[in-house]
């Protein structure tokens, strides 16, 4: 999964290890420091896989994320080459979850 990290300057960074780079630079870039966000996304979440919505999708500062029953997708919107990752949902909500408890622990 992730492992998170503060580099030499004190910024929260992931390491993805047998994820796609983009879910690290999604949370880094996208979500930031914002344990609301998590939330939010914790609650999209939810409601795709309960059936309460068929689908989401939103553009952050670096990416698109769409989150589907059977996946989340997310596309680099400032890489030529159109980077884009897809997990199941279980794996993302994993994701979002220890990012929001890392960004939430005291400096």
């Amino acid at each position: 999964m992730i492992s998170c990290y503060r580099d030499s300057h004190g910024f929260p960074r992931v390491e993805p290890n047998d994820v796609h780079p983009l879910v690290g630079w999604y949370l880094e870039q996208d979500i930031q420091q914002s344990p609301t966000t998590c939330d939010e996304l914790l609650a999209i979440l939810e409601a795709v896989e309960g059936g309460k919505r068929s689908e989401w999708s939103g553009t952050g500062n670096a990416h698109t994320l769409t989150i589907k029953p059977e996946e989340v997708s997310i596309v680099n919107e400032w890489d030529e080459n159109n980077s884009q990752a897809q997990l199941p949902l279980s794996l993302f909500r994993q994701c979002i979850e220890v990012w929001r408890v890392f960004i939430s622990l005291p400096v």
